[in-house]
C-alpha cells in the first residue's frame, strides 16, 4: 500500500485512508521506540572510525571520485527477509547519522525493528571496513537540514545545478517528510588497521534473535535471470534512452563473455552481504564476489567459512548491493536466499577466480560471521537465489526529468 501511495498511482478514498492510517501508526511506534532506544547504553564509534565518512585532510566535502565511501544500511523486513542499499552518511556525537523519507523502507523497517547492520568500506574499491550492529532512532527533519549537509559533502555540482548539488531536484519531487536515522551501536567489528577489532556491549548475548523462514517463498516480479541481468521491456520506468545504462553486470563490475556461457571480471568491484548471524541478528558483511551459472540461472556466488555453514542454513534470507559511484549514484540490490555447494572442484575454481579478480588473499574476501578474528578455515561456495533485483539507474537525470515535468 505504501508503495503504491510512493509511486503516486491511483488509490481510491478508503485506501488512502488506510495509507494514512498506516502512517500515523508507525510515526507513532517510532516516536516510542526512539524514547526506549536513548535508555540504553551504546558503543561510540573510535576517532578513525569517524574519519572513515569525514571528508579527508579538512575538506567541506568529499572529492567528486570514487573515493568517497558510502554506508551500506541493512534492515530487517519482517517475515525473515533482509534488505541492504547504499545511503550518504555522516556521524554526528560518535554515531552515524542518515536521512531517508517516511516512505522508504529504510524508515518503515527502522520503525517496526530498530535493530539494523552497517557495512562501511573505507573508500570506494578499498579492502578495509568495518561493520556496526545497532539500534535505530528516527526524529524528524522538517528543514531538511541533515539531507542538504549530505547533498553537500556527496554530490558533484555541475554548471547550472543550484548550490544543493543533486539533491535540488530530489527535493522537488519528493512530498514527504523527510527523517534522521541514527544509529547507536551495540557491536562494532573494526578492520581498519592490521588486525580486526571487535567490541560489543554487555547486553549483546541477551538480544533477541530476529526470525527468518527457511521456506521463504520465491519473490513475485523481476525474478527471471534472463531479464534479470538486462534490460526488461515490461519494466518501464526509464525512458528508451536511458536503458543502456540498465545492465546490472556492469554495476557488478561483470561481464558475460560472447563466446561462452561464463562470465569476465571488468572491476574489482565489492559487495556488501547482509544475512543474519550466529546470534539470529543481522549482519552486513564486505565481501568479494563472482557471477557464475547454476543451473542455467546467473546468480552472484562468494565464499562462505565452512564453521558457518549451519547458521546460514537455518536463516538463508540474503541480500547483497553493490554500486557505481563514478556513474552517479548506480546501484543495485539483489535479494533473496543463499545456497551452500560444498563440491571441492567448484570452491577451487572460486578461490582462483576471487584471487584473480582482486589480486588479494581469498580469506579475506570471503563471508565471516564470527564477532572477533579467528583463523581462515575450510570455505564452501555459496550463491543468491530466487533473486530480486531493485536498483537505481542514473538518479539525477531522472530525478531532474521528474521535477522538470
Amino acid at each position: 500500500m505504501f508503495k503504491n501511495a510512493a509511486q503516486r498511482r491511483n488509490l481510491s478514498r478508503e485506501d488512502l485512508a488506510m495509507v494514512r492510517a498506516a502512517r500515523e501508526a508507525i510515526k507513532q511506534r517510532a516516536h516510542s521506540i526512539a524514547a526506549l532506544v536513548e535508555r540504553v547504553e551504546c558503543l561510540s564509534l573510535t576517532a578513525d572510525e569517524c574519519s572513515v565518512l569525514r571528508p579527508p585532510y579538512g575538506r567541506a566535502k568529499h572529492l567528486p571520485s570514487p573515493d568517497r565511501p558510502y554506508v551500506y544500511l541493512a534492515v530487517h523486513t519482517g517475515q525473515g527477509g533482509v534488505s541492504v542499499t547504499p545511503v550518504w552518511a555522516a556521524t554526528v556525537g560518535g554515531n552515524v547519522v542518515m536521512s531517508t523519507v517516511e516512505n522508504r523502507i529504510k524508515a518503515r523497517a527502522t520503525a517496526l525493528d530498530p535493530m539494523v547492520a552497517l557495512s562501511v568500506p573505507a573508500g570506494i574499491g578499498s579492502q578495509i571496513s568495518f561493520e556496526v550492529g545497532g539500534f535505530v532512532r528516527q526524529s524528524p527533519d522538517p528543514e531538511r537540514k541533515l539531507i542538504r549537509t549530505l547533498a553537500e559533502m556527496y554530490s558533484t555540482r555541475k554548471i547550472g545545478e543550484q548550490t544543493d548539488g543533486n539533491y535540488t531536484s530530489w527535493d522537488q519531487r519528493e512530498r514527504n517528510e523527510r527523517i534522521q536515522l541514527e544509529v547507536l551501536a551495540y557491536h562494532v567489528r573494526n578492520e581498519l588497521g592490521d588486525e580486526p577489532v571487535s567490541r560489543s556491549a554487555p547486553y549483546v548475548q541477551a538480544l533477541a534473535p530476529r526470525y527468518s523462514n527457511d521456506s521463504l517463498p520465491q519473490s513475485s516480479g523481476r525474478s527471471g535471470h534472463d531479464s534479470f541481468w538486462g534490460p526488461d521491456e515490461n519494466y518501464t520506468e526509464d525512458e528508451p534512452e536511458l536503458r543502456e545504462a540498465r545492465d546490472e553486470l556492469v554495476i557488478l563490475g561483470m561481464a558475460r563473455q560472447a563466446t561462452e556461457n561464463k562470465y569476465r571480471s571488468l572491476t574489482a568491484t565489492y559487495g556488501h552481504l547482509a544475512c543474519f548471524g550466529h546470534q539470529g541478528l543481522l549482519r552486513c558483511r564486505q565481501i568479494g564476489f563472482d557471477v557464475i551459472d547454476v543451473k542455467e540461472e546467473a546468480r552472484i556466488a562468494f565464499l562462505v567459512d565452512k564453521r558457518d555453514c549451519d547458521v546460514l542454513r537455518r536463516n538463508p534470507a540474503a541480500a547483497m548491493s553493490a554500486a557505481k559511484y563514478r556513474s552517479g549514484s548506480v546501484w543495485l540490490q539483489s535479494q533473496g536466499l543463499i545456497q551452500l555447494h560444498d563440491d571441492p572442484g567448484p570452491v577451487r575454481e572460486a578461490i582462483r577466480r576471487l584471487e584473480s579478480r582482486y589480486n588479494r588473499v581469498h580469506h579475506r574476501l570471503a563471508l565471516d560471521l564470527s564477532s572477533c578474528e579467528r583463523t581462515p578455515g575450510d570455505y564452501v561456495l555459496a550463491t543468491l537465489s530466487h533473486q530480486r533485483l531493485s536498483s537505481r539507474y542514473r538518479e539525477a537525470e531522472r530525478s531532474l526529468r521528474s521535477a522538470i515535468l
